[in-house]
């Protein structure tokens, strides 16, 4: 059991990216996903994390489409779970204060 707990931690510092959205997105997916995701998908996701970061962007965005079937299909059920998501919680008191502004 301590190796899957360590597997899964190096996942999710893996889905840990320069930009937020994606950060979110991935941590989503591995959240809500990976626990019921077949080895199939599970290996085309750890290819989509090899990825750089405009690249998954992009593809999550669809504003790109990529050669290989399985990083699009990837992005589609990254885009899926943004989607389907509660919104994200506010995780600092400076989001709360803003958030409180918003009409």
């Amino acid at each position: 059991m301590a190796e899957h707990d360590a597997a899964l931690n190096r996942l999710r510092w893996r889905c840990r990216r320069g930009m937020r959205e994606l950060d979110v997105l991935l941590g989503r997916y591995l959240a809500e996903r990976w626990p019921r995701a077949g080895g199939v998908e599970r290996a085309a996701f750890e290819r989509f994390l090899d990825l750089p970061d405009p690249e998954i962007y992009d593809l999550c965005l669809r504003r790109s489409v990529s050669a290989d079937a399985a990083m699009t299909r990837m992005a589609e059920l990254l885009a899926e779970a943004g989607e389907l998501s509660a919104p994200c919680e506010v995780t600092t008191a400076e989001d709360a204060r803003s958030a409180s502004r918003e009409p």
